[in-house]
């Protein structure tokens, strides 16, 4: 039976938003229209990690080719871990799982998620005021004047979400006690012995803090260049921004690092190099504390990083376009038990990997910070198999007959 002609909106044109689309068109909902609040997509940051429990699931859309195209080419290893203040080599996690880990810059990511989407599903400047209920459908009104209905709304517009706000959801976002500086390096802008470290995944683990390079893109696209994301303590009344996202100067980067060793400050002018005005992006990092109910009948998606999202995408779509039955709340209550206990896992992770990655000790291994160690903590994240959970504990309650995954 399911639910493929039912009206959904998606609000929110992001990552999330993007890989929801995909897994709904791919799935066969019929009826997928996308709400985003800016005037043409894009996606500020720097690089992203798109492991293999994403990977398998994006392949399947058909978007390997078009990722890997972007992407940097395959890798020695996953990570590598340097000493903050010597450079020394400390140790490495293999790649482990398969397909491997693809690293690209965010918006190339949402490049490939937008190729196979019409354009007839896509709506830009489109801000969600309020929602209102009219019958059994909703009403969507947009600050332009604009309404739109849908029986199924998904909320994928982020941490200051109004699908969440609707939902009676008052909770504040919750500060990490770090933020992140992210920006990006030259290879041609380093020195030779630098640039080649930094063709690697690489941290500088220092004290409370750390530095991460992805490499991303790649030679023959022209499109090589180390993405460099610093986790910095900082007080909160330290963020002088109204928003969770603005510009800050490099020196207060270089600040942070100042004594670190040469391949950091090598990164320092290698920014400034690429810097027209001496800034870079700066995000304060916030989390939320896992929610009871994810639905009220008005879905709610909070699901927090790109993987996971992908994740929660196809899951959704699958059992939208495949409950046996014609109870939406039912649909809803089987996503979410099948969800939840996973992404809060995740989130509980990676605030434990966080404190980890940024060490009180971090001038050597640790019994629990360890390329061992570190392997198993992430094992079970990568090597999870969405569409096989679905099959076990949707049994009975899915129509899998069709189902192309």
């Amino acid at each position: 039976m399911g639910f493929e002609h039912q009206r959904i909106a998606i609000i929110g044109g992001g990552l999330g938003g993007m890989s929801f689309i995909n897994a709904a068109l791919y799935v066969g909902l019929k009826n997928v229209q996308l709400y985003e609040q800016a005037p043409q997509f894009g996606e500020v940051g720097a690089g992203v990690n798109i492991t293999a429990n994403a990977n398998r699931v994006l392949d399947a859309y058909g978007l390997k080719e078009s990722m890997t195209r972007r992407a940097s080419p395959k890798l020695p290893c996953y990570m590598e871990y340097h000493n903050y203040r010597t450079g020394e080599y400390l140790g490495h996690i293999d790649e482990f799982s398969h397909p491997p880990a693809r690293l690209l810059h965010r918006a190339h990511l949402l490049d490939s998620l937008k190729e196979r989407i019409p354009e007839s599903a896509l709506n830009l400047s489109r801000r969600l005021s309020r929602v209102d209920r009219s019958g059994s459908a909703y009403v969507l009104h947009f600050e332009d004047g604009s309404t739109a209905e849908a029986d199924i709304v998904i909320g994928c517009d982020g941490i200051k979400s109004a699908v969440r706000q609707d939902m009676g959801l008052t909770d504040s976002p919750i500060y990490s006690g770090q933020v992140v500086y992210r920006g990006f390096v030259e290879y041609k802008d380093l020195p030779f012995e630098t640039a080649e470290l930094l063709r690697k995944t690489v941290n500088f683990r220092g004290p409370k803090k750390h530095v991460l390079i992805l490499p991303i893109g790649n030679k023959e696209t022209q499109t090589d260049r180390a993405a460099i994301i610093g986790f910095m303590s900082e007080p909160l009344e330290a963020w002088d921004s109204e928003s969770w996202l603005s510009r800050s100067d490099i020196d207060n980067l270089e600040a942070h690092v100042k004594d670190w060793c040469p391949q950091v400050q090598h990164i320092i002018a290698g920014l400034r190099k690429g810097s027209s005005d001496g800034k870079m992006l700066k995000q304060a990092l916030y989390s939320r504390e896992p929610i009871d109910k994810w639905y009220e009948m008005k879905a709610d998606r909070q699901i927090q990083g790109t993987c996971i999202a992908i994740e929660s995408g196809i899951a959704l779509a699958t059992i939208l376009r495949h409950w046996k039955s014609n109870d939406l709340e039912a649909a809803f209550r089987f996503y979410q038990d099948l969800r939840k206990p996973r992404t809060d896992r995740v989130n509980r992770t990676s605030d434990e990997a966080g404190k980890l990655a940024s060490s009180d000790v971090p001038d050597s291994m640790t019994s629990n910070f360890n390329p061992t160690a570190l392997m198993e903590r992430m094992r079970w994240i990568m090597e999870y198999d969405v569409l096989a959970d679905l099959r076990e504990k949707g049994a009975g309650l899915l129509d899998f007959r069709q189902e192309k995954l």
